[in-house]
């Protein structure tokens, strides 16, 4: 059996769908849908968003990305809104994150896209170094990948090395913060150049 973030609670359905809302098959990951008496009504005031999220069947549609086992035991590997796009392959951020993790002095990472006029986009990695005085280039990142035999398609391309990464008072990674920080920082450079 997999590492488990759990199962459904009682009286309320659980299936993991694809882009086009079917149900994949156990092992496949997909995003969460449920339904049942905790189930929410809506947005308020926000029929558009509530028509994204809830079907006429009465299925919200969570953005979590989930694998379920054929036991109904769920395993959450990211967010919709966390994949990055690159010219059409979809790059799990969390993926990407857990290699870096392996790295021997990465402390922290968190990876978002940033914008790309041909790619669309392209992932970018936030680190956060175990010795703050030492330093880490970008093709030290990508021989680790390359080692790791990682598709070349998910390495990162773009490194920033930071003290500490954004959090929540909770201590969730604000990666909102971050999309806006490498969009700054792109057109900085561009300004520069």
């Amino acid at each position: 059996m997999m590492n488990t973030d759990g199962y459904a609670a009682a009286g309320v359905e659980i299936r993991i769908v694809d882009e086009a809302r079917n149900p994949v098959p156990p092992g496949v990951e997909g995003e969460e849908a449920s339904r049942g008496p905790n189930v929410f009504m809506g947005y308020l005031d926000e029929p558009e968003l509530t028509a994204r999220a809830l079907d006429s069947e009465g299925w919200y549609y969570s953005g979590d990305l989930c694998r379920m086992d054929e036991a109904g035991y769920i395993q959450i590997t990211g967010r919709k809104k966390d994949i990055i796009v690159r010219g059409g392959e979809n790059i799990s951020s969390r993926e990407v994150e857990d290699i870096l993790l392996q790295h021997p002095r990465i402390h922290d990472a968190c990876v978002v896209a940033m914008p790309d006029e041909r790619l669309g986009e392209r992932s970018c990695a936030y680190i956060v170094l175990k010795a703050p005085h030492h330093s880490l280039s970008l093709e030290e990142v990508v021989a680790f990948f390359s080692r790791k035999r990682v598709a070349k398609y998910k390495y990162p391309e773009h490194i920033v090395v930071v003290e500490k990464l954004p959090r929540t008072a909770s201590g969730k990674i604000q990666k909102f913060l971050l999309r806006q920080d490498i969009i700054q920082r792109l057109a900085s450079e561009c300004r520069e150049a």
